[in-house]
């Protein structure tokens, strides 16, 4: 159905630019031939008054004005030139038997325009030697147009006689420069839905950009399969354990007469549930992160308020007492998504309150033409095998305890890489706890 549109519309403009082309061409034609005419013509009025004249004196008033028929004969037309002989006393003495009988033009000399009962002449007037007779030949506008007329004509019946044939050649041409997009059509509709591998590069030059930018839709929709079959692969395996453990939790609410036992499986399923909850918000997160692109929205922002920001609202949702210290002096902007960095700055200090030890200390600080944000814990740290692979989906280190889902410090590393950022983890001052580096580039 594309294919045909676009057959036809090619087809449409075709024909009508040609058509606008030819009709432009045929009124140039019928302008050009009407100049063409008028001189033709004109000549041909002068030669004839020319001879009418070259009769001087009495000789002329004897011709018979069908003896200079010949004269008066407009080629194939069947049209003759008027012509009238007055003498210098306004007499008309001598004309041709279509003439009126008043003067053709009122001019005394040369050629001129005139109207006479509803027809337009061209007339051209001249004297004969002694001055006695003065002699108008005029003739019928309406020869000249038809001479236009038929030269216009001509040009524009080969057009009129052509066009379907025309038609009909633009039609195989067009369809054959358009067979590659059939066979393209074709080979696209007999894959299988699932089937996403690169479609071959053939083809003329002009499709090759289609089928580049379709082999780029393809990879883009293989990847967003992949991401959606590992979230939902991340999502079932991760929710099993809790979901497994609220079900437990809450047979042994249903079953016990136990006051005291029920109450604590009911505490369990609560701390579940918020596990499975905080455990979604970070899985939805990083599949959020893994199918945006970097930098379409970034935009220029202050680093140190962003951590001031993200320390706040970690507080505020806090029921106990966390010691966490910002040191930021002056503006620290950087370039990207103060929402990402924001989420970045919360996971570096939940993940350094829940895996490490108070106080925990933030820094950002400027370092040459990077922004460096660190942030410090006092706990036992990660040794160093361990350090390598955090970030990695799921890994929870031996010092790290059952709390976690191990997707914090991924999320961090994939904003670090949306935002050109380079992350990196070393021991605590001291060789104690856990440190966090994260340079970016500065802004500016």
């Amino acid at each position: 159905m594309a294919e045909t549109s676009i057959r036809r519309r090619l087809i449409a403009l075709v024909l009508a630019s040609v058509t606008a082309a030819w009709v432009a061409v045929t009124v140039a034609a019928y302008v050009d031939a009407h100049r063409e005419a008028d001189r033709l013509l004109d000549a041909h009025l002068a030669q004839v008054t020319s001879i009418l004249a070259g009769g001087a004196g009495h000789e002329l008033l004897e011709l018979d004005p069908e003896d200079l028929g010949e004269f008066a004969e407009i080629g194939s037309y069947g049209h003759r030139v008027s012509f009238q002989v007055w003498n210098d006393s306004g007499e008309l003495v001598l004309s041709s038997r279509d003439a009126p009988g008043q003067r053709l033009s009122p001019a005394s000399e040369g050629f001129s325009e005139s109207e006479l009962a509803g027809r337009r002449w061209r007339v051209f007037t001249t004297w004969d030697r002694d001055r006695e007779f003065l002699i108008e030949v005029g003739e019928d506008h309406s020869v000249r147009e038809a001479i236009a007329r038929r030269v216009a004509l001509n040009a524009l019946l080969p057009l009129l006689a052509g066009l379907p044939v025309l038609g009909i050649l633009v039609w195989w041409s067009i369809g054959r420069a358009l067979r590659p997009l059939a066979r393209l059509g074709d080979q696209v509709a007999a894959r299988d839905p699932l089937e996403l591998r690169p479609v071959e590069l053939v083809g003329p030059a002009e499709t090759l950009p289609l089928v580049r930018r379709l082999n780029e839709l393809f990879e883009r929709i293989r990847r967003a399969s992949e991401l959606e079959r590992r979230f939902t692969a991340d999502a079932s395996h991760e929710l099993r354990k809790p979901v497994a453990a609220v079900r437990a939790q809450a047979e042994v609410a249903r079953t016990t007469p136990d006051a005291g036992t029920r109450d604590a499986a009911l505490d369990q399923v609560i701390r579940a549930s918020d596990r499975m909850a905080d455990l979604l918000d970070q899985l939805l997160t990083l599949a959020r992160l893994e199918q945006s692109g970097a930098g379409a929205s970034f935009a220029a922002v202050a680093l140190d308020q962003v951590a001031r920001a993200a320390i706040a609202e970690l507080a505020s949702a806090m029921t106990d007492d966390i010691d966490i210290e910002l040191d930021a002096t002056g503006s620290l902007p950087v370039r990207g998504s103060a929402t990402l960095l924001g989420i970045l700055v919360r996971n570096l200090v939940a993940n350094a309150l829940r895996h490490g030890a108070p106080p925990v200390l933030v820094q950002v600080a400027r370092q040459d033409d990077r922004v460096v944000l660190r942030v410090t814990d006092a706990g036992p740290g990660v040794p160093p095998a361990e350090r390598e692979r955090l970030g990695e989906r799921f890994f929870r280190g031996h010092s790290a305890g059952a709390g976690g889902s191990g997707l914090g410090l991924s999320i961090v590393r994939r904003i670090a890489e949306l935002h050109h950022a380079t992350l990196e983890f070393a021991a605590g001052p001291g060789g104690r706890g856990l440190e966090v580096r994260v340079s970016l580039p500065a802004a500016g």
